[in-house]
């Protein structure tokens, strides 16, 4: 019995004894099939190829290049704009150039039907100066007696005058006559001055001859080109005292519409709104059926356009 007891103790010993083995073999086994551990690698910072690489590759991408055509395509829409605005600017000096040219055009022929009314009588004096011999000494008698004398004669070519003169008014005449051509050649050269766009001196110019000749025949109309003068150099302010005095002055000028409407140009352009629709609506009672009614009225509808806003 005790033989048995002792065979069941080793075979319990050998039984662990393998056990044992068969547990070592598998650690050895997992431990050399298993992997060492790695500390996280850290990537390098992109060098600069690289980062030049990332930009071209972003340049030929199709977003970029649609953008790029766009803002192509929008500088060329800013330049045909602005091409367009010169060629309106341009075609607006054109017509205000031509403007003031129908301008001095009128009046320069107004000057010439005046020129040919003073014409005549000058005419008339040299063709009395020619009578005949006895007339003159007719004349030269009933000088010498105090009494003007009645003188008829026959005009040199045998026509008869058909007239009589006396001696003192022929020279009040001639007198006369040298002033209206004087006061002609004084207006003549501040036109000239104004037709060459220089501003300055023919403001200088109109405003001496309107000094010297207050109520002469060509007072009203060098009073407007005054105006004018100074409207085109912008001076607003004393181009509507200019403009308001022909007005005042001179009640039967046909410029005093033109003058109320070009007022309220002036206002307009110094944004005092309330003035300029005063005076146009002055313009629309007294002419209501001229050119300029109808350019005070486009002009009352831009200030009302410009109050709304």
């Amino acid at each position: 019995m005790q033989r048995t007891f002792l065979s069941s103790v080793l075979l319990v010993v050998l039984g662990l004894g393998s056990g044992l083995g068969l547990v070592a073999q598998a650690a050895a086994a997992e431990a050399t099939t298993a992997k060492p551990t790695k500390a996280p690698v850290i990537p390098a910072p992109p060098t600069t190829e690289e980062r030049v690489e990332r930009l071209e590759r972003l340049i030929n991408s199709q977003g970029l290049v649609d953008i790029l055509l766009r803002l192509e395509s929008l500088q060329k829409d800013v330049q045909t704009i602005q091409g367009d605005n010169e060629v309106q600017m341009h075609k607006l000096d054109e017509i205000k150039k031509r403007q003031r040219e129908l301008y001095i055009d009128i009046d320069r022929r107004l000057l010439q039907l005046e020129r040919k009314q003073t014409s005549r009588a000058p005419t008339a004096v040299e063709k009395s100066s020619t009578v005949s011999a006895t007339a003159a000494a007719a004349t030269a008698v009933a000088g010498s007696s105090g009494n003007p004398a009645r003188v008829t004669g026959t005009v040199t070519g045998g026509k008869p005058t058909g007239s009589s003169r006396t001696g003192v008014p022929a020279k009040a005449e001639v007198v006369k006559t040298l002033e209206q051509e004087t006061e002609q050649q004084a207006y003549q050269k501040a036109f000239n001055l104004l037709r060459e766009l220089r501003y300055d001196k023919a403001g200088l110019a109109f405003r001496g001859f309107i000094e010297k000749y207050p109520n002469g025949r060509y007072a009203h109309i060098a009073q407007y080109w005054l105006a004018e003068a100074s409207y085109a150099q912008r001076d607003f302010k004393t181009a509507i005292a200019d403009y308001q005095n022909l007005i005042d002055n001179y009640a039967g000028s046909p410029k005093r519409a033109e003058a109320m409407l070009k007022i309220g140009y002036c206002y307009y352009e110094l944004k005092d709104y309330p003035k300029a629709q005063s005076i146009l609506e002055q313009l629309l009672a007294s002419y209501p059926s001229t050119t300029e009614a109808g350019q005070a009225q486009n002009l009352l509808q831009k200030i009302k356009i410009n109050n709304a806003s």
